[in-house]
């Protein structure tokens, strides 16, 4: 009931359009059902002059108003399927703007637990599901019980015997298709959720597809595939089975009802009843034609809207989560100095598996830290954390004595400039990549960022220069990437630096060549330099070691090979490594 709720709440949004569209609806549907009413009047004039000639003066007008009334059932129609082509392509679009704009605002551990073709899936295949259903379930559907109750009030006036022996006939549809759409609901939910997982295996395999060739794995991805698609088609059958069988049924009711009706009137032309009439058999013919139609679009509404269901549960679940929060007062510093207390943080990605036991550190202003240890020691929970992408369980981060929790997110990422170990650029020009968060940088200042990153030579090589555009299409190296996003925080000039692996795709020469240019960087602001090749970060202020989520060692590199302890086990198993 509760995702029935929110599917009605999304028609609600949009209607004005949906009510001015279901007058269409019920008007159109009105002229139509009295259509059977002149036909009536025709088989009437013709049985009672059959001796003699016919007053095709009485004709003309009862012909005319039948055209009439076709012509406004039309043109209703069309204007009915004009508006509605309008609001589902609005409500499509504010879906998708909406639930793009909630992804923005949802914390990382949300997203943690989603796949991309997953989610792919719930903003484009089941929105189209959600609002391709609108028009049936909002306007066809109670255009429909008018008609069907206006109907049924005209042949229960025309004749009561032939209107109960139809609806005798039509109780057999309903009880079959009652017993479809039980069974309906189920297979509508197991389709959303195959179609998000061979959307999920899509997106893993272009994404992953050098790896893919590079392990001889082609095979073993298409099998996966399969059984996700196997899966997908299963789903596929039964639901769509379920919701094909509805009109089938309904057409079988609505031509036994033709029968029922014929049989009837046999029956009364037989007694002599005067309650049956050319005219009236004629006009109730017509009726049961037109009945059949309502009451197998009601019931197809119904199978229509166990997919749309299903498909809101999904999309209801991504704009009901908790999104990220902010301090209503949030507090900003004049001028953010760089001091950086992580005191006693405790963290886990999972509340019962603790990543961060009980970290304790204190960075000085203009301070380099580099942060080392070996993989799932918490070196990127560090850094995570300091920019609130996870709230720890326990314990506190502080920026220059104020707790980043009482900071606005905005606030205290324009405070930070992050490398990310995965490069990414998006479509666009190398100068709109690199100015990404940082748009009045001049010109002069970008040449000055390019320069410094060893980005030059690339650069001048382009047909365009800085205003190349690029693509994941586009033959640019991964260290290319890399240097692209390392000049992206020279742009943003932030007072504190992270920079997680973000020498990890670049060769020995080039590392060399951008090392300067990183310690010039560094100057004068605080930063955080994970790096796995310890002997890159010899020059670091102060190196703090991890293991097992906490701070195990703090010191410069002298004083930690002096000690003897972890960090000089790591630092000469990497030199030996090296040397090999």
């Amino acid at each position: 009931m509760r995702k029935n709720k929110f599917f009605i709440s999304r028609i609600a949004a949009y209607k004005s359009g949906i009510i001015f569209a279901s007058i269409m609806a019920l008007i159109g549907s009105a002229a139509q059902i009295f259509i059977p009413n002149q036909v009536k009047k025709i088989a009437d004039l013709v049985q009672k002059n059959m001796n003699g000639d016919i007053d095709l003066s009485a004709v003309v007008p009862i012909v005319a108003v039948s055209v009439a009334l076709i012509a406004a059932y039309g043109l209703l129609t069309l204007i009915q399927n004009l508006i509605m082509s309008k609001v589902k392509g609005r409500m499509g679009r504010d879906l998708r703007s909406e639930l793009i704009g909630k992804t923005d605002r949802l914390p990382l551990s949300f997203m943690d637990r989603m796949t991309i073709g997953d989610l792919q899936s719930r903003i484009v295949n089941d929105v189209d599901t959600m609002t391709g259903a609108v028009s049936e379930i909002a306007v066809n559907m109670p255009a429909n019980i008018v008609k069907l109750v206006l109907l049924l009030v005209l042949m229960f006036a025309t004749n009561v015997y032939m209107t109960l022996s139809l609806l005798a006939a039509t109780v057999l549809g309903f009880i079959a298709t009652a017993f479809v759409l039980k069974k309906s609901r189920p297979q509508a939910v197991k389709l959303q959720k195959a179609a998000g997982e061979v959307n999920a295996v899509i997106a893993e395999s272009f994404s992953g597809h050098l790896v893919i060739k590079a392990f001889n794995c082609e095979n073993d991805m298409t099998e996966h595939f399969e059984s996700k698609n196997e899966k997908m088609l299963k789903s596929s059958r039964l639901s769509r089975f379920y919701s094909g069988i509805v009109y089938p049924i309904m057409s079988f009711s609505g031509n036994l009802s033709y029968v029922a009706v014929c049989i009837t009137a046999a029956i009364l032309f037989s007694v002599g009843s005067s309650n049956i009439t050319f005219g009236s058999l004629a006009a109730f013919i017509l009726y049961a034609g037109f009945i059949s139609t309502p009451i197998s679009e009601v019931f197809n509404s119904f199978s229509i809207f166990q997919p749309a269901a299903a498909a809101s549960d999904r999309i209801e679940e991504i704009l009901s989560a908790e999104e990220l929060t902010d301090p209503e007062k949030p507090v900003e510093a004049k001028k953010v100095e760089g001091a950086v207390v992580f005191d006693h943080v405790k963290f886990g990605y999972v509340p019962d598996q603790i990543v961060l036991h009980d970290l304790s550190a204190d960075i000085k202003p203009g301070q380099k830290v580099a942060i080392v240890g070996p993989t799932g020691a918490g070196k990127s929970t560090f850094v995570n954390l300091l920019m609130r992408f996870y709230e720890p369980q326990g314990g506190r981060i502080l920026l220059d004595g104020v707790p980043i929790d009482e900071m606005g997110r905005e606030y205290l990422h324009n405070c930070i400039g992050m490398v990310l170990q995965d490069t990414w650029t998006f479509c666009g020009t190398i100068r709109q990549n690199i100015v990404y968060s940082t748009p009045d940088v001049s010109d002069e200042r970008l040449a000055q960022i390019i320069d410094a990153c060893g980005l030059s030579f690339f650069v001048e090589a382009l047909p365009d220069g800085v205003d190349t555009v690029i693509s994941e299409q586009s033959e640019i190296s991964a260290g290319q990437r890399q240097l692209i996003t390392i000049a992206r925080a020279m742009a943003k000039d932030a007072p504190v630096l992270i920079l997680d692996e973000a020498t990890s795709s670049i060769d020995t020469r080039t590392e060399l060549l951008i090392q300067k240019a990183i310690d010039k960087l560094t100057e004068g602001r605080t930063s955080f330099v994970i790096a796995h090749r310890l002997s890159t970060i010899r020059n670091a202020d102060c190196i703090f070691v991890m293991k097992d989520g906490d701070v195990i060692e703090t010191g410069k590199h002298e004083e930690l090979l002096e000690k003897g302890g972890f960090y000089k086990e790591l630092y000469y198993s990497q030199f030996d490594q090296e040397q090999a």
